[in-house]
């Protein structure tokens, strides 16, 4: 296993961290500093990292964010879910007022969607979907089967499309 630096650990793994803390707090600002805190605790723990494998380094960095996010949650007010994309990069054109305004809303719905359903399909949602986590990766981080973790996935994504098409939201 070769040698791992800083900043290729960022590189490889920055929006695992990201969307591990967002799934969380789902608020950007918060996020972002989470993030920040699990990057100075790589800095800190160099070391004890540098003898982990890929999965063992995955499964360590996302279980760090999710534990100082919940931390930041427990620290913090409870925040409103803003309706601005993560990550926004300004664009050369922009959309109309109107195709913007109903992305927005399907972004929020898909959101508080994911809020309210059971923690265990949400957390396999978020791993999968945006922190771009393996079915293989998702087991060994959560030490369950990759046998639970497809039923989590489909049973997550049923609820998903109940909790939306009840909103009138179409798929």
């Amino acid at each position: 296993m070769p040698e791992r630096d800083f900043d290729s650990i960022y590189t490889d793994f920055s929006r695992l961290v990201y969307w591990a803390a967002y799934g969380v707090l789902s608020n950007k600002e918060q996020t972002e500093d989470v993030t920040q805190e699990v990057f100075i605790s790589v800095l800190q723990n160099m070391e004890k990292l540098a003898s982990l494998g890929e999965a063992q380094l995955k499964g360590w960095l996302y279980r760090v964010a999710v534990n100082a996010a919940l931390d930041y949650k427990r620290r913090s007010k409870k925040e409103v879910l803003s309706d601005e994309p993560v990550g926004a990069e300004v664009a050369d054109i922009a959309p109309l007022p109107e195709d913007e305004a109903v992305r927005a809303d399907d972004a929020s719905a898909v959101r508080e969607a994911i809020a309210v359903i059971d923690s265990r399909y949400a957390s396999v949602l978020n791993m999968y979907y945006f922190s771009d986590m393996s079915v293989s990766d998702i087991a060994q981080t959560l030490d369950i089967s990759e046998g639970t973790v497809k039923s989590r996935l489909a049973r997550g994504r049923a609820l998903l499309y109940k909790k939306l098409t009840a909103k009138g939201i179409a798929l």
